[in-house]
């Protein structure tokens, strides 16, 4: 598909570099400069030419580049043929494999885009926060297919709240003892917090004292929900769709309770050598069969120490 200069920029761009070779580096780093500049038309322009290299390498980036121009353009039909050539080449890459998931969901082809879900979480991923925030996941999360998907896949996020463990990891233990038993990277021995982010959103928070001993952890249930696979659990045999009535009756009378916000509500239950606080809030992607309107656990906090005041 041609298009049409309407960019004066855009046309002196194209005059300069006439008549001269650019080599594929200069016109990539050009393209990318552009497309953070939002003028997309120019970014496929610079690259266009690049479409049928030699090089399998350059054609996938080509490929992958001009489909997120067209993209966010809203010209879906291009940026789905776009991805289907990226995809062809490198399967195996997660960000054009959900870029042509949106592109063919919002270009009719349903069935497609739920394959494509579906072998993303086959893949392993926990990180979906792409695949559900391009235009028109909501909806796409909305479809019975969809949640049947995420429910078959579902991985458990296991919380003992009396006994202060999250993931297998109790209050009190060591920085390197956590480290270890979350596999996370430890870049900085002496780091105050380990964090898990899905994209920009963090998932969860592990907190750490003076003396590098574990004292508090945060559990993002909305963004644990929104952005991942992992569904929180409890092992008094209630999960992240908890209501505060249902929360009470599994962990007893709690010590306060606040309401906030948003018809959100602060709740805390305070043990021997810990609290716990969770939020509770009216989720913003409501599970199938779910009330509407009704809250359920948002955020959950477990803290080594008395309850404040």
């Amino acid at each position: 598909m041609k298009i049409r200069i309407t960019n004066i920029a855009l046309a002196v761009m194209l005059v300069a570099t006439a008549g001269r070779c650019v080599d594929f580096d200069t016109a990539l780093a050009q393209a990318r400069e552009t497309a953070q500049r939002h003028r997309y038309e120019e970014t496929i322009q610079l690259l266009l030419p690049f479409s049928s290299s030699d090089d399998p390498e350059i054609r996938y980036i080509t490929a992958a580049e001009i489909g997120r121009a067209y993209f966010h353009l809203g010209r879906y039909e291009p940026a789905n043929r776009a991805f289907r050539e990226a995809v062809a080449l490198h399967p195996e890459r997660a960000e054009t494999a959900i870029y042509l998931e949106a592109s063919s969901y919002l270009t009719g082809d349903s069935k497609q885009a739920f394959l494509i879900f579906e072998e993303l979480l086959r893949s392993g991923a926990h990180d979906l926060y792409l695949a559900v925030t391009l235009p028109g996941t909501r909806r796409f999360l909305a479809e019975p297919e969809v949640q049947a998907i995420l429910a078959r896949y579902a991985v458990p996020l296991e919380v003992d709240v009396r006994e202060a463990v999250s993931m297998g990891v109790r209050l009190g233990e060591s920085h390197d003892a956590v480290v270890k038993r979350l596999g996370a990277p430890a870049d900085s021995p002496s780091a105050r917090a380990l964090t898990g982010e899905a994209g920009p959103a963090v998932i969860w928070a592990y907190d750490f004292d003076d003396q590098q001993k574990l004292s508090g952890v945060s559990l993002f249930a909305g963004n644990l929900l929104e952005y991942t696979p992992y569904r929180l659990g409890f092992a008094s045999g209630i999960d992240w769709t908890a209501t505060p009535a249902a929360a009470i009756a599994a962990w007893g009378l709690p010590s306060s309770i606040r309401p906030g916000d948003d018809d959100n509500l602060t709740v805390t239950w305070s043990f021997e050598t810990h609290h716990l606080t969770v939020l509770f809030g009216v989720p913003a992607v409501r599970p199938p069969d779910f009330p509407e309107g009704a809250a359920m656990i948002r955020m959950v906090r477990l803290q080594t120490g008395p309850a404040p005041p």
